[in-house]
């Protein structure tokens, strides 16, 4: 890896980010067995060149793989990639290829599918359009090696190729081909698992690839070797919670995720359940719309966010205090960019201050259209909560609940709605924070703060990097294109057989194995 991506990267220390689920660590792997998992959502396409659902992303990250991938400090290390040179102006890049890596349909791995891949990611994600601005030429001069040239100096170009949301997932060249920019029919990749069928809300079933090329490292992290010991991964919808939690008592799945907290100390004393927390939290965030509407004025934005009482939102939406905190620091108080600018801006709870800047808005109590994924606790509970704080101030509120992937459609639409609930994971630099992007549902565009990120992807200094966030940080909540209420950890809970599985920022199930249940 060249110096100042390592450098850059190294500088994210995060305590604690992947431990070994208790008594693990000695027992051997048994190969074997289906693991059953109970999904909160299907998300509206398995391909995760076109969608930013994690869904996607983390059922994905088993069938299809980057050319990097992120270690347990989150540093970027080689998959695909064998290993990689930058020059020293940080504006040319050569990736060097593993070679004799299998796709699923028997033809081996080439710079050419390389290529395909990351110019069709490069069009469809949200952040890759983003690395792609900069993007001079990316060619395949022989059949391992690709090269990237840029505009201008950049030093996060495997981090932004290894991040796992919306990740740059190779697929072979004539997928690509036959796709465009339509999502993926062909689910072929190198992963340790297969795809083999998918029915929508019923299931997606992944089966071992006994041919799959693994690397030799140690596993750390995402990073290393990868050993399918499950005979196969099957990923089931289940939306209600309660249901989650029934089958999994029932040993009808053996991993169920996103379990309200409020659960968590009836749960973690039940026999045959493991109730664990995300190693590291994401953020919850009302975005709004800046594109159309009164949303477009900052005024109206200010209002909104001075209405609000995050703590309470918290509550409500996280309930148990082990799974909440507040922040107004856009990257939690672990990584080494945090600080707290805009402090007098989050968790004011001010209904006078948003009157006060209603009226200086000219509102006139126009209906506030807000998308809710009706039945999730992180976006059904913060709104409900969330509503009357906003009527005191002189809001007109109209929340409107539905499914997820009609959440998705809807917000990718500016004429449909002003406000939406989601949550931002951990990042391993905020310069990716797709909130930022003028690509995302939302349409942040700030010339202002795309030239701190232009200049926060140029420098390795950690110095002039924090001086140059915190200055990031506190235009954000001058110009509020989202409100955040604070950081949450997620609850999953599974079945104790379930061994070798890692707290993670995602989940995966590579290296786990199912041991007989008692």
């Amino acid at each position: 890896m060249c110096a100042p991506a390592r450098a850059a990267a190294a500088l994210v220390a995060l305590a604690l980010l992947f431990v070994p689920i208790a008594g693990t660590e000695a027992q051997q792997p048994r190969r074997g067995g289906i693991l059953r998992y109970a999904m909160e959502l299907e998300p509206p396409t398995y391909d995760p060149h076109a969608t930013t659902t994690t869904a996607a992303a983390f059922t994905m990250h088993h069938v299809l793989e980057p050319l990097f991938t992120l270690n347990s400090r989150l540093e970027p290390t080689p998959m695909l990639a064998e290993r990689y040179t930058a020059s020293p102006d940080r504006r040319t890049f050569t990736i060097h290829i593993r070679k004799g890596v299998p796709f699923h349909h028997g033809r081996d791995l080439t710079s050419e599918d390389v290529v395909a891949s990351l110019m069709r990611w490069g069009r469809m994600g949200v952040r890759a359009r983003s690395l792609f601005a900069n993007v001079e030429s990316l060619t395949a001069p022989d059949p391992h090696t690709v090269i990237f040239r840029l505009k201008d100096p950049y030093g996060l170009l495997a981090t932004d190729l290894a991040w796992w949301t919306q990740p740059a997932l190779i697929y072979p060249k004539e997928v690509v081909d036959e796709a465009g920019l339509s999502p993926v029919k062909r689910f072929i990749g190198t992963g340790p698992y297969r795809f083999v069928e998918y029915i929508p809300d019923r299931h997606l079933r992944l089966e071992r690839f006994d041919k799959y090329a693994a690397r030799t490292e140690p596993p750390d992290g995402m990073s290393g070797r990868r050993v399918a010991n499950l005979d196969a991964i099957i990923f089931a919808p289940i939306p209600d919670a309660a249901v989650r939690i029934a089958t999994l008592q029932r040993n009808e799945v053996q991993f169920a995720e996103a379990i309200p907290a409020d659960d968590y100390e009836r749960l973690r004393r039940v026999e045959g359940v493991v109730a664990i927390r995300d190693a590291l939290p994401s953020w919850l965030a009302f975005v709004l719309n800046k594109r159309v509407g009164p949303f477009t004025n900052v005024k109206m934005r200010q209002a909104f966010a001075a209405a609000l009482d995050s703590e309470n939102i918290l509550r409500a939406t996280y309930g148990h205090p082990e799974f909440l905190r507040l922040n107004p620091g856009l990257v939690p108080r672990e990584h080494y960019l945090w600080n707290d600018a805009g402090k007098e801006v989050y968790n004011q709870r001010s209904v006078e201050r948003a009157r006060q800047l209603l009226t200086e808005a000219g509102y006139r109590g126009e209906p506030i259209r807000w998308l809710v994924t009706a039945g999730a606790f992180w976006s059904d509970n913060p709104a409900t909560a969330a509503k009357p704080m906003l009527e005191r101030a002189g809001f007109t509120i109209d929340l409107q609940m539905m499914d997820w992937p009609t959440v998705v459609a809807r917000r990718g639409r500016p004429e449909m709605w002003e406000v939406f609930v989601t949550t931002f994971t951990t990042v391993p630099d905020p310069t990716f924070l797709l909130t930022l992007s003028p690509a995302y549902a939302g349409w942040y565009e700030s010339t202002e703060m795309q030239a701190y990120i232009t200049l926060m992807r140029r420098h390795a200094d950690p110095k002039v990097r924090a001086d140059l966030w915190q200055r990031a940080q506190a235009l954000f909540w001058k110009e509020l294109p989202s409100v955040k209420i604070g950081d949450g950890y997620v609850m999953h809970l599974h079945r104790p057989e379930l061994k070798g599985f890692l707290r993670m920022p995602t989940v995966y199930f590579w290296n786990t194995w199912l041991e007989p249940g008692r």
